[in-house]
């Protein structure tokens, strides 16, 4: 699963159409402003094995589309060789999650979609051209169908300015191994969240000053909005949250006759405690912390045990997704 092809698979019950079969990546490593994490998974157990987390000096990594993303190669590189020494790397299968902010991510409905590959790419590219910050052929698309009917074509679409995938690769080059999976992080998330009833619900993903919403509606992804959230000052945060939700929640009801019934909501590092508690309130709605399934990091040390809690719902919810 890379950007580039179309099998991104991103939560089991909503991959309509998709005959892409998800493998689990051995080694995988996320990178966002702030920290680095590397974690060795083991698919047939559905466990972590090791997980790692080196923290980031201010400004190592700013997330943008538009633009270069690593802005310090060299205390990037000191980050993720020390995670890679912990977790163990190898010639193996390698997965990669990166900063929502440096991609671009869109649902899309057209009336058919053609068989041929490079034609539906050229396609959706074009639709896509309105959402992304330069030509779009300077960008790498990877799609997912959520729905086929007859007349019908649902797409989540993700699209990467080539440049901008590349800064990210190229600090991964050095290690033994090609990427066999690159996404932003709030998808892999989304097989943590259970199957609901149908009815509309809301991810909130606050991570390195960047807060990503997803309106989910019949276990499908509707809406995605990032935004960057860097100057909200801890104790604002709850509010700014809140609003965040609140102008997203009436988009949706506005332009997708969907309510958000339900709000998940991530904070990683959980730095902020009682924050949903407060989201709640402000919001009149049902606001849930959502947690990384504890089953999955049974074989972990209890040394790291605190980084699984504070950093590992990505990994968690990659694992998942094999269920």
């Amino acid at each position: 699963m890379l950007i580039g092809s179309d099998s991104m698979k991103t939560r089991k019950s909503s991959a309509h159409g998709s005959t892409a079969k998800f493998v689990l990546p051995r080694v995988v490593y996320e990178i966002e402003p702030g920290f680095v994490v590397g974690a060795r998974l083991d698919a047939r157990s559905r466990q972590l094995r090791r997980l790692a987390v080196r923290e980031l000096p201010p400004h190592t990594v700013e997330p943008f589309a538009h633009r270069a993303n690593v802005e310090n190669a060299d205390d990037l590189r000191v980050a993720l060789r020390g995670v890679a020494q912990v977790v163990g790397d190898g010639n193996t299968s390698r997965g990669l999650l990166i900063p929502d902010g440096a991609v671009r991510v869109a649902v899309l409905d057209f009336e058919t979609l053609p068989e041929n590959r490079k034609e539906a790419e050229a396609l959706i590219r074009w639709r896509m051209r309105e959402n992304l910050p330069s030509q779009p052929d300077e960008a790498r698309i990877s799609y997912q169908v959520l729905r086929k009917e007859p007349r019908h074509v649902e797409l989540l679409v993700v699209a990467i300015r080539t440049s901008v995938l590349a800064d990210y690769e190229q600090i991964l080059e050095p290690m033994n191994g090609g990427l066999s999976l690159v996404l932003p992080a709030t998808l892999a998330l989304l097989p943590l969240i259970p199957a609901g009833s149908g009815a509309g619900e809301l991810l909130l993903h606050i991570c390195g000053g960047w807060m990503t919403t997803v309106v989910l509606h019949e276990n499908r992804v509707k809406m995605w909005r990032c935004s960057d959230g860097r100057v909200i000052s801890p104790g604002e945060l709850a509010r700014s949250a809140a609003v965040e939700v609140a102008r997203v929640s009436e988009s949706a009801r506005d332009h997708l006759q969907v309510e958000t019934d339900k709000v998940w909501i991530i904070q990683r590092p959980m730095v902020t405690a009682g924050l949903e508690e407060e989201m709640s309130r402000t919001l009149s709605k049902d606001v849930v912390r959502l947690t990384p399934l504890s089953l999955t990091a049974g074989a972990l040390a209890e040394s790291e045990r605190p980084v699984f809690e504070n950093f590992g719902g990505t990994l968690a919810g990659l694992i998942s997704n094999l269920s």
